[in-house]
């Protein structure tokens, strides 16, 4: 028995001596080893929703934060043409989510939203407002205009 035993920790050895030799990148692992890894839905870990035009929400996928599993994502790309009644209910979906920490928003999604917004009252989700480009120049003009108020009554 500790013959065996001895065996298997110089094959262990022998193994990871060979794995650093390896440079330990990605392409170095097999098929094998890459099914090796798999994801469990912890439901101790909390998500990012998202909820914005398709320019600020494929960032947002892009940067990691889509998850889709059983017929749900995590995302919507909402669209001028996107019916009311579909944001609603994709909202309320993720909103009642138990793994949904964030949803971020962008400023026209939660203009539409506005009402159904401030009936929410939950500690989580969290929800954030992010611009867009369409909002972020009224939002910087808005605050020139401001800035120029201050000074002209600083006068």
């Amino acid at each position: 028995m500790a013959s065996s035993r001895k065996r298997s920790l110089q094959k262990q050895e022998e193994r990871m001596s060979e794995e650093g030799d390896k440079s330990g990148s990605d392409s170095d692992m097999s098929d094998v080893d890459m099914q090796a890894y798999t994801f469990v839905d912890d439901p101790n870990v909390l998500r990012i929703a998202i909820m914005a035009d398709p320019e600020v929400t494929l960032g947002f996928l892009l940067a990691g934060i889509g998850y889709q599993k059983d017929r749900f994502r995590n995302y919507m790309m909402v669209e001028s043409e996107t019916l009311q009644e579909d944001l609603e209910q994709f909202f309320l979906s993720i909103y009642r989510r138990s793994n949904i920490g964030i949803i971020i928003l962008d400023y026209n999604t939660a203009k539409r939203l506005r009402a159904l917004i401030q009936r929410c009252h939950q500690l989580l989700p969290v929800l954030v407002t992010v611009p867009n480009k369409s909002s972020l120049t009224t939002y910087l003009d808005k605050k020139d205009r401001n800035r120029r108020l201050r000074q002209r009554d600083a006068y």
